[in-house]
């Protein structure tokens, strides 16, 4: 008898602290805007909330992380508003559960002696962006700018840019402006957010089924991922070899330069009331309407947004 109570205390100690095993994947490689995720890991807050987490890089070269969470070979994914919509539009049950970011970082930089003021500034200009890209086609449409841009496609390189003060390129205000201040190319950027065109950006999806079969895995993920950004925010050095390790690239110069540029599109706007990774039902009608009217939906597409984001597993403020 004294046997199996021991072996009955060895097994419930055993599940008490048995770890779920998960898998998150980002949307490009290792930066200062995925940091409280590496910052969780660092203080091994998703092993306190009982997962055995793994973050995947993204990158060209990576499967889509959509494709991976419908096979079950993620549990979690970094993607953008319009990619959820587009998914649940071909059928794929994805749910948002945490936007970090409440303004979204994608702009449009300029070299500072030839500014832009506004959109309008852009007629008469060359401008890369990505081909099909639905921000630009609402900028385009919302500021009459049909035939009077040169539109060249977007390489990710900073080179052409570079050698023309007058040509414009999409970038992310998190990141390319740092890359230019070190060429020494002083720049501003015009945030597409500013357009009205303001999807969330880099949220954190995971599959309808999965929420259903692993509650209280999808809470912990969430609490402990907040948790992570907070943790980074109130001492950014403390998480550069954490993300130095991830990516040779983040050096210490360039993540406490990023600190404080996602910090100012983070801890802004309805964060400020709901906390950080919150999300709206204004915000989510907004850019469904907005899609609908670019044709980056179809017409006769109709989606449950109720079902489309939850705030069920964010921590109260």
């Amino acid at each position: 008898m004294k046997k199996q109570m021991v072996a009955l205390a060895m097994l419930v100690f055993s599940l008490a602290f048995a770890q779920t095993k998960v898998s998150m994947i980002l949307n490009w490689f290792p930066e200062t805007g995925h940091a409280g995720y590496f910052a969780a890991l660092k203080d091994g807050l998703y092993k306190k909330g009982g997962l055995d987490m793994t973050i995947v890089s993204g990158g060209p070269n990576t499967p889509s992380g959509i494709g991976l969470l419908a096979t079950g070979k993620v549990q979690f994914a970094m993607i953008g508003a319009t990619e959820l919509l587009l998914a649940r539009e071909q059928g794929i049950p994805l749910v948002a559960i945490f936007a970090p970011f409440q303004n979204n970082p994608q702009g449009l930089m300029y070299h500072a002696e030839y500014p832009l003021k506004g959109f309008e500034d852009l007629a008469g200009r060359t401008v890369a962006v990505s081909p099909g890209a639905a921000y630009w086609e609402f900028v385009e449409n919302k500021y009459s700018l049909k035939g009077k841009v040169q539109i060249i496609n977007y390489n990710g390189q900073l080179s052409d840019w570079a050698r023309d003060p007058k040509r414009i390129t999409q970038n992310y205000v998190t990141a390319e402006p740092y890359n230019a201040d070190k060429l020494g190319l002083k720049n501003g950027t015009l945030l597409i957010a500013d357009s009205g065109f303001n999807p969330y950006a880099d949220i954190m999806v995971t599959t309808e089924d999965f929420i259903k079969s692993n509650p209280a895995a999808v809470k912990a993920f969430v609490a402990a991922s907040k948790a992570g950004y907070e943790a980074f925010f109130a001492n950014p050095k403390n998480y550069v070899p954490a993300l130095e390790a991830a990516n040779k690239e983040n050096t210490s110069d360039v993540v406490l330069w990023g600190a404080t540029a996602i910090k100012k599109l983070m801890l802004t706007g309805d964060a400020m009331k709901g906390g950080l990774g919150t999300m709206t039902a204004e915000r989510w009608n907004t850019l469904y309407q907005q899609l609908k009217d670019l044709k980056v939906l179809k017409p006769e597409t109709k989606i449950d947004l109720s079902k489309v984001w939850t705030l069920d597993y964010l921590p109260k403020q």
